[in-house]
């Protein structure tokens, strides 16, 4: 029967849904008050997440999951706090073009878990990342709810003057935000109601510091801003606050009243540790000062089962985020073996490539070299012959000196055979070098008119 309701009223709010926009169902989802939320709310988140994936509004189903993973954290369920985390991150939600009010709300609430865990330079590295930007964006929202977180962190860590620091920045600028100044900011109706609590907020760490002169005026401003809001969540931490200043200046009765309506608010609605553990534990310091030992005892095992409860909290958490761990240094793994199987994939390749390159290169170059036209040299000999013919045209004198150059022998064996003068020697070169017959033959009378002449 409850499931028929539960799918009825799914099918109800759906079609509701459906016709709105994505800026109007963000308003939904940021006017859901988380700290009193439950499976009733989770419930109708999970709706609007469905009709943003629908329609691909990224922003209102990241806030959805967000806004989820929340509920489930403050409700000690720190598995699906997660689950609903990592669903942001693998379904791609949140990208460069996201409202920047998702993207710090993404840090928010992954720092307040991580530090939940004792991982504290994690949750501080995830505010640290984006803290610039937030200032950038000169939102007095955004401003004052990034240094409030600072501002916890630190005072958990007893860390005081920087819990201060960062504390007034944030109760400086919840101010402006309350203020609205030229309507400049959306306001929604569980955010304003949260811009309160750095009033009372203040106070507490004034006095923890033991100012009380100082920390009086926030918790009087506290307890008036009561009556401008009616939040369960503003009131449990607003008359938290003013019971710690009431016990530290011995007004036992009145801090006894607003502590016992805490604890009655936390009961009903508050489930996670923190709410539980933090009325028991000024409880206990109460009536320790009271000396009513019956009650102390009483609030001192309630810490104890508290802090067992704690404990396995933490080891559920510390399972996930090692199993979590131990993913990304798988994928991280595969990831580098896969570049380096590319990187040597690449590397033989290139080799080959480059080989075959030099291979045709070469083969390329060879088959052009021979291809080119040398000019071409003539021989010496083929020189001197030259010369020779042309003195011999000449008829010039040097012609016989220039011919034994060209062959040396010639005259040598000639006069073996005959004792030949000169000028026959001369006819002899003439004949061997194949003159005309024409040329020969006056060659032949001038030689031999030579002769005669000599003779006579």
């Amino acid at each position: 029967m409850i499931q028929k309701l539960t799918f009825l009223f799914f099918l109800i709010s759906s079609f509701f849904y459906s016709q709105q926009t994505e800026e109007e169902l963000k308003s939904i989802l940021f006017d859901i008050e988380f700290c009193t939320a439950g499976l009733k709310e989770i419930h109708e988140i999970d709706s609007i997440v469905t009709i943003c994936r629908k329609y691909s509004y990224h922003d209102g189903a990241a806030l959805g999951c967000l806004k989820i993973a929340n509920i489930y954290n403050k409700n000690n369920d720190v598995k699906k706090a997660f689950y609903y985390i990592d669903k942001v991150d693998k379904e791609g939600l949140i990208n460069e073009e996201s409202d920047f009010e998702i993207v710090l709300y993404q840090h928010m609430i992954k720092s307040m878990l991580y530090y939940n865990l004792g991982e504290r330079v994690t949750a501080f590295g995830l505010l640290d990342e984006i803290y610039e930007e937030t200032i950038k964006q000169k939102n007095a929202y955004y401003t004052y709810l990034i240094n409030w977180q600072y501002a916890g962190f630190y005072n958990e860590m007893n860390q005081k003057e920087k819990a201060l620091e960062k504390i007034k920045i944030a109760y400086k600028y919840s101010k402006i935000y309350r203020e609205n100044r030229n309507h400049r900011y959306k306001i929604h109706k569980a955010q304003l109601s949260w811009s309160f609590m750095t009033t009372s907020y203040l106070a507490a760490i004034y006095i923890d510091m033991g100012r009380l002169d100082l920390a009086k005026g926030y918790i009087k401003e506290s307890l008036d801003d009561l009556k401008k809001k009616d939040n369960k969540s503003l009131v449990y931490f607003n008359l938290f606050n003013a019971a710690k200043y009431y016990r530290a200046v011995k007004d036992f009765k009145s801090a006894r009243h607003y502590l016992w309506i805490c604890k009655k608010i936390a009961g009903h609605h508050f489930k996670d540790e923190f709410h539980q553990k933090s009325v028991a534990k000024e409880l206990k310091s109460l009536y320790e000062e009271m000396k009513e030992k019956d009650s102390t005892a009483y609030y001192v095992n309630q810490l104890l089962d508290i802090q067992t409860a704690k404990e396995k909290q933490n080891q559920v958490l510390k399972d996930i985020i090692d199993k979590k761990d131990e993913a990304e240094e798988r994928n991280e793994k595969k990831l580098t073996q896969g570049l380096l199987f590319i990187l040597f994939a690449s590397g033989v390749i290139s080799v080959l490539f480059i080989s075959l390159f030099l291979h045709y290169y070469k083969k390329y170059k060879s088959k052009n070299l021979d291809k080119i036209d040398m000019p071409h040299k003539l021989p010496v000999q083929e020189c001197i012959f030259k010369e020779v013919i042309q003195l011999a045209k000449e008829n010039n004198p040097g012609f016989l000196i220039r011919f034994n150059e060209y062959c040396p022998r010639f005259s040598d064996e000639l006069l073996t055979v005959s004792d030949l003068k000169i000028t026959e020697i001369r006819f002899c070169a003439y004949l061997y070098l194949n003159f005309s017959t024409k040329r020969n033959r006056r060659i032949y009378i001038y030689f031999s008119e030579d002769r005669t002449n000599q003779k006579i």
